[in-house]
Formats: structure tokens, C-alpha cells, sequence
């Protein structure tokens, strides 16, 4: 077996089962004395301890403070590109942390599949309507891309979304709907419902002689099976000059019945709409509010009413830093979550178009200070991008470049930096992750185990520092 997989299994198995599991009131020596120093001393083979650790201070004394007391919640929200979007990596640093320090919800979510892209496995986002949608990647300030990196905007004034967990672990008490105004109504359905994005137009056609029932369904772009049912048809046998009825599907929607709905009340904020319930709920509505006359949604955001800790994930497929910093409802978003600790995963995609070091410094230094503009004290930290090859052949140097600048700036920025690029084992290294399952074929993605195994070393690397810097407190 070799030692990659090792330490995959290492993290998967072990850190569910290791201590951690005494309680939540227990002081910081007595975290000692049940999680021994020489448990976290040393951190897995090749993962690397947080660098500049005086940056999470502040993340780290909120974090104490709900371990100890029980009380409150702590949210780390990950700001990134398609490493991020794809929902893994973010997954399970979110399960191993929320086993210790408690499940406050799901966190951040955005309907990727109804703007045609891929999202998070842990939910289901379904519409009545097709919608139109645009990545920050190609957006200016007019088309309202906020927190998720996305906008899914439309001009209809009949549609309904339905959001699905597909964990019940996940059942939330909370929603937050953020969007560029008080543009839709949450709502519980009093009843099944089954959405359709069409209608069903009932044609009729008058069969000609040589006609066969296989050509009529192909040209009509329907099955043999639909028309039979619709006629009473029990063979295929059919005549010229009879007419048969055909059931044709229309891109108009079926119309949305209100009453099928229970509406519930909210709390405006500036660029978000907050709703409570009184019980958990795996399934909520959004339905278009009265007046409005055009939409567009930013992202939904669920949690429960108990201590805990949040993990969201935002990430966009090809986004860069300079596509974040060009949208500021963005930003204005972003204060609102109210992060604890922002986790900056981009690079990828400045690397392979070539933007020189001192460019993504630039960018870089732009983002931070966006983000410190509106929310000052909040801790940042910093992974550098994973390591890649160019058209599956050339070790993409820049990454390597912005992963020594990223560490060697980390006091000046007064930020955090786990070196995500060394963990991985540089670019030296990937044709052999490749081998081991932790890389895609494209040689710039990784697998389901390559995105886990991150993100399960990066949720070690941060408990390592936690748990030294409880330890300290008690000296």
C-alpha cells in the first residue's frame, strides 16, 4: 500500500473515532489530558502545519469559546474556484470539524444545477422554469452576481424552486435567501407537487395514406407509446383520413397554484431575506414575491438553532481573483455571513493563463482588502493552489511561484497559509498522485479521493493548530 493511501485511510478512519468526544465544557488542560500532546505533534506524512498561526488568533478564540462553553456558532466560509465548486474538499473538512465542535447546518448553498453547472451532492435545487445565469468570469456590475459567484436571474413572474436535502443530517431551522432585494417568498407546499418546466399542447393530425405511426411520433418529436395512450390505441394499426390526437410538450411551464402553498414570514436585511422555522424542514419553496418584476438569486444559506460550526463553500468553475473583485454585491454578501474565519483557495486559473506572480500578488492584495473593508478584524487564511501539469505534460511553474510568494508575504498581508501546493507533494509529485487515484486525467482536477484526502489533511492541520493554541491557554 503505498503511503499516500495510507494517510488517506489514516485520516477517513482515524479522526472520526480519536478523542475530542469529552465535553464540550471541559477546560483546554483537560483537552490535554485526553487528546495527548504526542497525538497532534506531529502531524500526518507530508501534511504541513498552518504557517504564520498569529493571523487566526481571533478564529481561534471563537472556536474556543464554543468548545468550551457550548454556546454560540463559528462559520468558516472558503472562497475558491472549480477545487471549490465541486463541494468535496469543503464536505469533508465540514464533517470532520462539525464531529467535534458541533453541526450548526449546511451552510452556503447556490442552485448550480439550475445555472447548468455542477454543485454540492449534499442537496437538490429543482425549478418550474429554465433560468438565465452568468459566472463572474463573464459578469460587470449590471448582472447582479453576488455571494455564490453566479446570478440566475429571469423576467418571469410564475415559478417555483424547491430545495431538497439529500442528508437529513443537514435539516435546518434557519434560511437566509440572499439576493439583491426583497425579491422572493419562502413557502412550505400543503400538499405533493410535482414541478414541470412544459405544457402539454394536444395536436391533432390527420393521418395520410403511407403513414405509419413510428414516422408521425418522429416528426412531431414525441413517442409512439404517448400517442397510443392519448388515442385509446390498442395495436399500431391505423388508417388514412382518421385524425389522431398528439400530445406535444411546449416549453411554457404549467402555471404555479399559490394555494398549494403555505407562506411563511421573514426578516429583510440589506441584501438578504432571513426566515426561522419552529421545527427542522429537509425541503423548502421559493416562489416570486407579489410586485417584483424581475429575479435574481444569489444563493441560500441553511442552519440550525444550536451551537456549532458552519462551513461554506463558494467556488466558481475558472473564476481568478480579479472576477471576485470586479462584482461588489459580492462583498457586500459576503459581511453579511458574518464569517469567523475567510479561507482564500484561488490560483489554478491565473496560473494556466499565465498571469505573471506580481499580477496575482496584485489581485490577491485587492481581495484582501475588499474583504477587510467591510469586515476588519475577520481572519484570513490562505491555501495555495494544488499542483498541475500544462496539457498533461509541463509542471505549471507558476503555481509553484505563487505558492513560495503566497508563504513569503503571509506576515506582511497578516494572513494565515496552509501550503496545500507542498502537502500534495508539488508538481514532482502528481504524475505519482496520479497513479494513486488522487488525480483526474486532465492532470489539474483531482478525484473524489484527491479532493478528500485534501480536505481531510487541511481539517488536520487546522485542529493541530487549535489544538496547540488551547493548549497555551492553559500555561
Amino acid at each position: 500500500m503505498c503511503y499516500r493511501t495510507k494517510i488517506y485511510l489514516y485520516i477517513l478512519l482515524f479522526i472520526p473515532i480519536m478523542g475530542f468526544s469529552q465535553s464540550l465544557a471541559e477546560s483546554s488542560y483537560e483537552i490535554e489530558k485526553k487528546l495527548p500532546m504526542d497525538t497532534w505533534s506531529v502531524l500526518s506524512d507530508n501534511n504541513l502545519s498552518i504557517h504564520n498561526l498569529s493571523a487566526l488568533h481571533g478564529f481561534f478564540e471563537d472556536l474556543h469559546k464554543l468548545y468550551s462553553t457550548d454556546s454560540g456558532k463559528v462559520r468558516i466560509t472558503q472562497i475558491g474556484d472549480s477545487h471549490t465548486q465541486v463541494g468535496i474538499f469543503q464536505g469533508i473538512a465540514r464533517k470532520k470539524l462539525q464531529y467535534i465542535f458541533g453541526n450548526a447546518g449546511l451552510g452556503f448553498t447556490f442552485p448550480h444545477r439550475l445555472a447548468r453547472s455542477n454543485g454540492i451532492s449534499e442537496l437538490r435545487y429543482t425549478s418550474s422554469i429554465p433560468w438565465e445565469s452568468k459566472r463572474n468570469i463573464h459578469a460587470t456590475e449590471k448582472d447582479l452576481v453576488g455571494l455564490s459567484g453566479f446570478s440566475l436571474q429571469t423576467t418571469e413572474s410564475d415559478f417555483a424552486i424547491k430545495l431538497e436535502l439529500n442528508e437529513d443530517a443537514y435539516a435546518f431551522n434557519k434560511l437566509r435567501v440572499f439576493a439583491p432585494g426583497p425579491m422572493f417568498s419562502i413557502a412550505q407546499a400543503n400538499r405533493e407537487i410535482e414541478l414541470k418546466n412544459y405544457s402539454i399542447e394536444r395536436k391533432v393530425h390527420t393521418i395520410k395514406s403511407g403513414e405509419a405511426l413510428s414516422i408521425i411520433a418522429r416528426n412531431y418529436g414525441v413517442t409512439v407509446a404517448s400517442i397510443k395512450k392519448a388515442n385509446n390505441l390498442r395495436s399500431d394499426v391505423i388508417r388514412a383520413g382518421a385524425k389522431l390526437i398528439i400530445p406535444v410538450k411546449t416549453t411554457k411551464p404549467e402555471p404555479i397554484d399559490r394555494s398549494a402553498f403555505e407562506f411563511l414570514s421573514f426578516l429583510d436585511e440589506e441584501n438578504s431575506s432571513v426566515y426561522t422555522f419552529p421545527e427542522y424542514k429537509n425541503a423548502i419553496w421559493l416562489l416570486p414575491s407579489e410586485g417584483v418584476d424581475s429575479f435574481a438569486l444569489n444563493g441560500v444559506v441553511l442552519e440550525r438553532d444550536n451551537s456549532g460550526l458552519i462551513y461554506d463553500g463558494i467556488g466558481v468553475n475558472g473564476a481568478r481573483l480579479i472576477d471576485y473583485n470586479k462584482t461588489t454585491l459580492f462583498f457586500d454578501q459576503l459581511a453579511e455571513l458574518e464569517s469567523n474565519l475567510i479561507v482564500i483557495s484561488l490560483g489554478t486559473n491565473e496560473a494556466f493563463d499565465t498571469i505573471e506572480k506580481e499580477a496575482y500578488l496584485a489581485s490577491l492584495e485587492e481581495f484582501i482588502g475588499n474583504v477587510r473593508e467591510r469586515m476588519s478584524e475577520v481572519p484570513i487564511l490562505i491555501t495555495t493552489p494544488p499542483p498541475s501539469l500544462v496539457k498533461r505534460r509541463t509542471p505549471n511553474a507558476l503555481v509553484e511561484q505563487y505558492a513560495n510568494e503566497i508563504v513569503r508575504i503571509a506576515e506582511d498581508y497578516n494572513v494565515a497559509v496552509w501550503d496545500l501546493y507542498r502537502v500534495l507533494g508539488g508538481n514532482e509529485k502528481i504524475k505519482e498522485n496520479y497513479a494513486n487515484g488522487l488525480v483526474a486525467r486532465d492532470y489539474i482536477h483531482y478525484t473524489k479521493n484527491g479532493y478528500e484526502l485534501s480536505g481531510a489533511l487541511f481539517s488536520e492541520a487546522l485542529l493541530e493548530a487549535f489544538y496547540h493554541y488551547a493548549i497555551n491557554l492553559s500555561n
